[in-house]
């Protein structure tokens, strides 16, 4: 019925004056004579170690430029009331690179592409790629290195880098239900946007409509709902959780010198793969527990692993994180929520260096 294309262009620009000259007063110079004798010029700033600290050297300036693009349809459905439903062809589409004004040679950064379609509701794949600026130079001994002259300048588009792309899947009770076959909750209620063959109608959001039902508590949240219960009378239980699988493969140069090209110029490309596993579980009203890890198949280990748990105290909320691998460290945090004082009501606990935890 319609196609409908968004094209949203962003730039940004930025700029701060090298305030490690003398007219901003931030640094200052003292004359140093060692046991020795000699005379050395040493540069300080009698704001170190304040509050607000000392603006950082150098002059800096950079314009970033952005452009993204949305595509999506109107399609003719009978499963919907209004007679038409939608769907994402392109979720996202975009490109940015940014101009160093401050930079005395090579101001160009790299081009970054970006790609991400959901075309199933429970399945998202997104893809990076790098685009460098400036091609390859050999020195006098014959060592290449990132020289001065664009790409673009010698007709080529821009010399590929690498990519990332990643595809995920998030696994919950209801979808589990419809993928034996059993009947849910969710199939009594009419859907106004008609979602019987899978595709992601809400094209903004891919998050689980019960997930964020079961986050607001069984209570109703906090909007004076009426608590649900079952036949006997009793408050019904719901566990609700989310589980999602995310499988990463990344391709990039192998910037070793023995492998590097001279008839093109260009360095072997390697590849990396990844698998990553999350989950988040709600065990009553305002207790939720998450947790995350992966594998790594370059070095054929665990990736890190961390698990934590959220508290929902009303005026205060409570949060334990700890780090099971590689390395092992714990956080626990308790604070008001009101955003006025959560700063100065809290406490914080954490380990440092010296006192890791040591479980095994």
């Amino acid at each position: 019925m319609a196609i409908r294309h968004v094209l949203t262009p962003q730039v940004s620009f930025s700029y701060a004056p090298d305030f490690s000259a003398s007219r901003y007063g931030y640094y200052a110079t003292y004359q140093k004579t060692d046991a020795a004798g000699n005379v050395s010029l040493v540069e300080y700033s009698p704001f170190e170690g304040s509050l607000f600290g000392v603006p950082g050297r150098g002059k800096t300036g950079s314009v970033s430029f952005d452009l993204g693009n949305n595509i999506e349809m109107k399609v003719r459905s009978d499963k919907d009331s209004t007679g038409f439903k939608k769907l994402s062809i392109i979720d996202e589409l975009g490109a940015s690179m940014s101009y160093n004004m401050a930079a005395e040679t090579r101001p160009w950064s790299d081009l970054s592409m970006r790609l991400r379609l959901k075309w199933w509701k429970n399945y998202t794949f997104s893809l990076n790629a790098l685009f460098a600026t400036y091609a390859y130079e050999l020195d006098s001994n014959g060592v290449p290195y990132v020289g001065t002259h664009t790409e673009w300048s010698r007709g080529r588009f821009g010399r590929f880098q690498g990519m990332s792309q990643n595809i995920s899947f998030t696994l919950t009770p209801e979808k589990l239900a419809k993928l034996f076959g059993k009947k849910t909750k969710d199939d009594d209620k009419k859907k106004p946007n008609g979602d019987d063959e899978g595709t992601d109608t809400n094209i903004e959001s891919n998050i689980d409509d019960d997930m964020i039902e079961g986050q607001r508590g069984a209570s109703g949240g906090r909007d004076g709902g009426k608590t649900e219960t079952d036949e006997d009378g009793y408050m019904k239980f719901s566990m609700p959780w989310s589980l999602t699988f995310g499988y990463g493969v990344t391709m990039l140069e192998n910037t070793d010198v023995k492998k590097f090209n001279y008839n093109t110029m260009r360095y072997p490309y390697k590849f990396t793969q990844s698998l990553n596993v999350s989950g988040n579980i709600r065990i009553s009203d305002g207790w939720n527990i998450s947790f995350s890890s992966g594998y790594d198949f370059e070095n054929r280990k665990i990736s890190m692993t961390t698990a934590s748990l959220q508290r929902d105290l009303h005026c205060f909320s409570m949060s334990c994180s700890v780090v099971l691998a590689p390395y092992t460290s714990y956080n626990f945090s308790f604070r008001c929520n009101a955003s006025t004082l959560t700063d100065a009501l809290k406490y914080d606990k954490r380990s440092g260096v010296g006192n890791a935890v040591q479980w095994y």
